[in-house]
């Protein structure tokens, strides 16, 4: 069999040799529609991966957040539930151990109460009580006085309090606008205090009072609700993300049996999922326009291999006269058929990477801040190679039958 594919690889670079205008413009087709089938496809590859670089961008498709189930519905009604589960950092600890992941986790629980100041003020107070290490941390640029606390102080529960600079001014008395001074300034909430360790800029589009407390000094707090933290596990691999998912589900189903659906969790993953949706439907698409011209193409290695019959009856007929059976002239035909279609494919494989590789730059040179790049993909390759064997069977076979079913007496008189 390999004998014979190589053979049939020989015969067809003979016929370009030797017929080589009339065999290239036979396989123009074929090269013209796999280098826009290439071209197309490299061309998506790099449209997906553009996209899914935004959505990374504004969303953290690597995080997996796990939630207790605080509320059951009866007839419609949601209401509380006797019994929640409670995500500790033991129990996080654990599910990262048994997990065959590797994740960074963290639990955090955010709310909003009223608060007060030294001289008794209310203030509204937004507040996000965590554990260490933070997966977003804060950016060294926006911390402007102090710092965060650290792992142990978290661990020990200290009062603590990481504020915004628009709370610390809130802090300090009238007139005075130096944000510094609001380290060590207490601030009053649930019956309790913290005090302020460092101060972090304001964002410009948010005018809340917000500050960041370790997760065991909120539930350390006078008069502090009943804490159910969410659990924040960052992959470190994003297409773990889902498999995760999957375990972490069945594990905490296991862990609290005696609960029944005791924690749902979420991914930002389904942004990505109807990316891929939308991509496929839109490669499906295009993909089906420029089939036409590989058509087309196909329709010329048909025309390259009746002509070579033409031009090959004697050889043919002698064959089969010293033993050539009717599959012998088929796979051979067939061989030749392939290999056509895989030369065509293989410089419209070049073609194609040229017109992609020219195209990308074009297009950011017209589009302001646009980095788009082609982006070449094995399945690219794979799919070249499919479409240069289906050709090749497919417009290979009339020609290879009428091969097949010549006389060989009337075959060699021509």
């Amino acid at each position: 069999m390999f004998q014979a594919i190589t053979r049939a690889f020989a015969e067809a670079f003979r016929n370009l040799r030797n017929n080589f205008f009339q065999t290239f413009l036979s396989v123009l087709g074929i090269i013209i529609g796999v280098g826009a089938l290439v071209a197309m496809l490299a061309m998506i590859d790099g449209l997906e991966l553009f996209a899914r670089e935004k959505i990374a961008e504004r969303s953290s498709l690597e995080n997996l957040i796990i939630r207790s189930q605080k509320d059951s519905r009866v007839d419609g009604i949601y209401t509380e539930r006797d019994t929640i589960a409670i995500l500790s950092p033991e129990v996080m600890a654990e599910l990262q151990d048994s997990m065959p992941y590797a994740a960074t986790g963290q639990l955090m629980s955010q709310g909003s109460t009223i608060g007060y100041t030294s001289d008794s003020s209310k203030i509204g107070l937004r507040y996000m009580a965590t554990t260490l290490p933070i997966l977003d941390p804060p950016a060294d640029s926006i911390i402007l006085h102090g710092s965060l606390f650290s792992e142990v102080e978290a661990t020990r529960g200290d009062k603590l309090a990481f504020i915004n600079s628009r709370l610390a001014l809130r802090l300090l008395p009238e007139g005075d606008t130096l944000t510094e001074n609001a380290l060590g300034k207490q601030v009053y909430l649930y019956g309790d205090s913290l005090a302020v360790c460092g101060v972090f800029r304001a964002n410009d589009d948010d005018s809340s009072l917000q500050f960041v407390m370790p997760l065991n000094a909120l539930s350390g707090l006078a008069k502090a609700p009943k804490v159910y933290p969410d659990m924040n596990l960052a992959l470190d691999n994003v297409h773990d993300v889902l498999p995760a998912q999957e375990f972490a589900d069945g594990w905490l189903e296991r862990h609290f049996a005696d609960i029944p659906n005791a924690t749902e969790s979420m991914t930002q993953s389904g942004y990505l999922e109807q990316l891929a949706e939308g991509i496929l439907v839109f490669r499906l698409v295009m993909s089906f326009l420029i089939g036409i011209a590989v058509v087309v193409g196909g329709v010329g290695v048909m025309n390259v291999l009746l002509m070579a019959i033409t031009e090959r009856t004697a050889e043919i007929g002698v064959r089969k006269a010293v033993g050539a059976n009717r599959g012998n002239i088929i796979t051979q035909f067939l061989a030749e058929s392939v290999a056509v279609s895989a030369i065509g494919c293989f410089f419209g494989l070049i073609l194609g990477m040229l017109v992609a590789l020219i195209a990308a730059p074009i297009l950011n040179m017209f589009v302001d801040d646009l980095q788009f790049q082609a982006v070449f993909t094995l399945n690219t390759l794979l799919v070249v190679g499919l479409v240069a064997l289906i050709t090749g069977i497919i417009f290979g076979t009339y020609p290879a039958r009428k091969a097949a079913g010549l006389d060989p007496v009337e075959a060699i008189r021509r």
